[in-house]
């Protein structure tokens, strides 16, 4: 795949009076995604300190979507229910949707939400949106797939999604998890090995959205039968 980005426009777009970018991303053969993503990364932060329920990095596209993203088409059939766990910018959702799925994206921040619902509106799919606390005991209902992307920063975050794979397995379905190797990794693999839950293990290398010019190597791990 020779680039990252299709296209990259220099219009500035607002959603809910907040600077945004279109970016166009290559997933895989015949298949482009569309996305918004914040425009002013320090405003977006500075918007963070003032309300704690706004996350600065969940409007950013991370490697470890592209990634997922581009696992999908492998993974997801037609009418399948997908959920995507910290969604961020959607990029994972939004291609579960073009492939035919039920999908469902789950996160805390109000605008990463918002950003999933126009991208989804300008391509004409389907995308739930819910806001939703990933470290609450809420239980999820099953899914044939649940998705998360380089979500392991925290401890505790890492255990309470081990928790959540491990009932999506018992329950008959699969996770698909894009990891840089983050901190809490261990903990994750940890807890899932304690439940006797493994599963298939491979890396890829994905161009940084910011068209660096260096690849980062993600882990992908797919879990379930």
């Amino acid at each position: 795949m020779s680039s990252t980005l299709d296209s990259f426009y220099d219009e500035v777009d607002e959603i809910d009076g907040v600077p945004v970018r279109e970016l166009v991303v290559d997933v895989g053969p015949g298949r482009k995604i569309t996305i918004f993503h914040a425009s002013d990364a320090d405003r977006q932060l500075e918007d963070a300190l003032e309300d704690d329920s706004a996350d600065p990095y969940s409007a950013v596209l991370w490697p470890a979507s592209l990634a997922v993203a581009r696992e999908l088409p492998g993974l997801v059939s037609p009418d399948d229910y997908v959920f995507d766990l910290g969604a961020g910018t959607g990029l994972a959702a939004l291609t579960a949707a073009s492939l035919g799925a039920n999908v469902t994206a789950y996160d805390h921040d109000p605008f990463s939400l918002r950003l999933i619902e126009e991208a989804a509106r300008l391509q004409d799919l389907t995308v739930e949106t819910i806001e939703f606390d990933l470290l609450s005991l809420e239980p999820l209902p099953p899914a044939d797939l649940i998705i998360l992307s380089d979500l392991f920063y925290d401890y505790d975050l890492a255990d309470s999604l081990a928790r959540r794979v491990v009932e999506q397995v018992r329950m008959g379905g699969r996770a698909i998890v894009g990891d840089p190797d983050r901190t809490a990794t261990p903990a994750f693999l940890d807890y899932l090995a304690f439940c006797g839950v493994y599963g298939e293990y491979h890396t890829v290398s994905v161009d940084p959205p910011d068209e660096s010019g260096y690849s980062i190597g993600i882990g992908i791990h797919v879990f379930g039968e």
